[in-house]
Order: C-alpha cells, then sequence, then structure tokens
C-alpha cells in the first residue's frame, strides 16, 4: 500500500507478505529506506495477505487493518513455539525442498517442533528417511531434529512466523505503531478483502472484511468458517462485530476481493468477488450522506464532525486485496465539513 505512515508529507510503502514482518519504506526524497526495525513490530512476523488503511482512533494519521491466516487453522504460532520452514536440497538430488513445522505435545506432554505433513508426504519428497523411519510411529515420535541433523538444519533456509491474528496497527507517531489483534471472529478464516468505512454514521470508522480459503491441501482441510463480517469501531481503536442479520453481509465462498461502488447521488453498491462463484453486491442503506466524488489528484482528506472530532483519510489508487473501489467519499449528517487536498497542494472544502 502507499501510504504516508509518518506524516511527512511523502508517499511511503508498506508491504504485506507471508514469513515477513509488515514492512515500512519510508520515501526519504524520493529514496525509500527500510525502517522495519523501528517500528516497534519487527518482530511479527506472520502470512501476512492483506492490508488497508484508516484513522481508527481519529487522531489525524492513518492506521492500518492486516488480514492474516487467523486463529482457526492447524498452524498455530506465537513467540516461545513459532511455525517453521526449513528448505535446501535434503537428499542432494539437484531438487530444492521445503519442509513446513509446527510445535506440538510429544508422548510426554511437551512442546516439540514437528513436520506439518505425515510419514506418506516426507518420504515421497525425502526418500532417504523411510529406511531411516520403517514404521509410522518411528516417524509420529520423530521431532525436526531427529529427521535432521543440526549441520543440515544450520545451512537449510529457516523462516519462522509467530503471529497469525489478523490485526489493528495503531499509529503512535514517527513510524512507531502497537499492533492489536481483531475480535475473534474476524479470526475464523484467513482475511482478504477489507473495506474501512463509517457504517452506522457516528463518526468512526468500520471494517467490512471476506474471507475463506479452499485452495488448501486436502489433508489440511479448506478454511470456509467465514461468511463475511463487519466490525463497528468506536473510534479509539475497538471494534464490535455485527451479525449478519444486522450488517446484511454474507460473503460464504472462497472470497478475495472486496470493494465499494458509487451508485447514484446518495448511494453505493459493496461488491465482493468469490473464486469459482458469483459476485456478490450489497446496496448500502444510508442514514443521511451525500456521494462526493473524488478526482485523479486528490491524495488526503480531512474531516472535521459536528462534534469537533476529526479524521484523515487518503486517496488509495489500490488496497486491501488486488482491490480498488470507486473513487469518491460519503458526506454523512455527522460531519461538518471535508476538506480534499490534492497532490499540489491545492484544497477544495465541502460543507
Amino acid at each position: 500500500m502507499w501510504t504516508d505512515f509518518d506524516n511527512d508529507g511523502w508517499i511511503d510503502l508498506v508491504l504485506a507478505g507471508e514469513w515477513m514482518p509488515i514492512t515500512f519504506l519510508k520515501n526519504t526524497n524520493g529514496q525509500f529506506i527500510n525502517v522495519t526495525s523501528l517500528s516497534g513490530i519487527a518482530h511479527e512476523t506472520g502470512w501476512w495477505n492483506s492490508i488497508t488503511g484508516g484513522d481508527f482512533d481519529n487522531d489525524g494519521d492513518i492506521d492500518y487493518v492486516v488480514g492474516n491466516l487467523g486463529e482457526n487453522s492447524f498452524y498455530r504460532a506465537n513467540y516461545q513455539y513459532p511455525a517453521g520452514i526449513y528448505a535446501k536440497d535434503f537428499d542432494n538430488n539437484k531438487s530444492y525442498d521445503a519442509i513446513p513445522s509446527v510445535f506440538l505435545k510429544d508422548q510426554q506432554g511437551q512442546m516439540k517442533e514437528f513436520t506439518t505433513h505425515n510419514r506418506d508426504n516426507v518420504v515421497e519428497q525425502l526418500p532417504v528417511l523411510k529406511k531411516k523411519y520403517l514404521t509410522y510411529k518411528s516417524f509420529a515420535d520423530a521431532g525436526i531434529r531427529q529427521l535432521f541433523s543440526e549441520e543440515d538444519l544450520k545451512s537449510a533456509l529457516r523462516l519462522h512466523a509467530f503471529n497469525f491474528s489478523s490485526s489493528l496497527l495503531i499509529n503512535r507517531g514517527n513510524g512507531h505503531f502497537e499492533i492489536h489483534k481483531l475480535p475473534s471472529m474476524a479470526q475464523m478464516a484467513p482475511v482478504y478483502g477489507m473495506l474501512t468505512e463509517d457504517f452506522n454514521s457516528d463518526g468512526n470508522l468500520d471494517i467490512a472484511v471476506c474471507g475463506n480459503d479452499f485452495g488448501t491441501e486436502v489433508s489440511n482441510g479448506r478454511y470456509d468458517a467465514m461468511n463475511g463480517l463487519v466490525l463497528i469501531g468506536d473510534g479509539k481503536g475497538n471494534f464490535t462485530p455485527q451479525s449478519i442479520l444486522r450488517s446484511g453481509i454474507y460473503i460464504p465462498g472462497d472470497a478475495k476481493a472486496l470493494i465499494k461502488i458509487a451508485s447514484g447521488a446518495d448511494n453505493y453498491l459493496v461488491a465482493a468477488s468469490q473464486n469459482k462463484d458469483s459476485l456478490k453486491l450489497f446496496r448500502y442503506m444510508p442514514m443521511t450522506e451525500k456521494i462526493i466524488p473524488l478526482l485523479m489528484q486528490d491524495r488526503n482528506i480531512f474531516i472535521t464532525m459536528d462534534d469537533g472530532r476529526k479524521r484523515k483519510e487518503e486517496v488509495y489508487h489500490g488496497n486491501s486485496f488486488l482491490s480498488q473501489s470507486s473513487s469518491f467519499i460519503t458526506k454523512q449528517a455527522v460531519i461538518k465539513t471535508i476538506e480534499i487536498l490534492n497532490n499540489v497542494g491545492q484544497k477544495r472544502v465541502i460543507r
């Protein structure tokens, strides 16, 4: 995502990816410098797959929501017992072998690092282990460090993930962040599509998400526990999940992208894509609001509420997971003024 995460007027770059932390590249006079180590969350390595921004605590800088694997999977990870992967040509057959691992309890009830795959899968890739572990039981008792020598592991590519929770990154200024996991309802499956908007017209940003992943290995089973979700924000970085009956959002398939599309002067549609399934369209039922079209040059938006609260928004050209919404902003009844600043410093005010 192209975004000004440190509020210095230069557009920076934030990256979400697998086996890596959320990565912050600071734009310094056109040169990008990796400042992730200064972010305060450099240790939060996960299987991040999407990111979107919004001023969720109404303090004038951009916070971020990042989609992750979730907490409803065979793969569990924390700082003491991470998920891992070891990769090299272990059997010297000129083929690169990647062996994922997780910590599970052994026969004595102690946490031990095992391969995530069973004997058949591992032996298929590494036939040399077939004679070493003749039975399924002997293989099941063997951890990573019994299967491979320390020398093998030492020279292998080793990656670890410590955090699988879809999370909110609260911007504390100067490129420093605090991480808070989203409510448990948002952890039921991988989160991909995300949309930020004040859905209930209370002056605070909310989040709509969709997810699932039907492309997993058969032995692991597909991730299909999410039906779409709306999280109502309180303006302080806290969120309350809404039921399907209350939100009207129902996206049960292998959902990925989530966008909003202008539909007239005072309404818009929310569209969700589902792999090998129908496109889901939802009409937003507004309270009192107006659709304000944005121009290509528009960059920052400063919103002032009737009660004096203020919020910053950015104009994105692509965000969340492979998504791009129509370029507009909604003026709701609680909004007093909207100041729109373009990329050459010109400003227009909407009351």
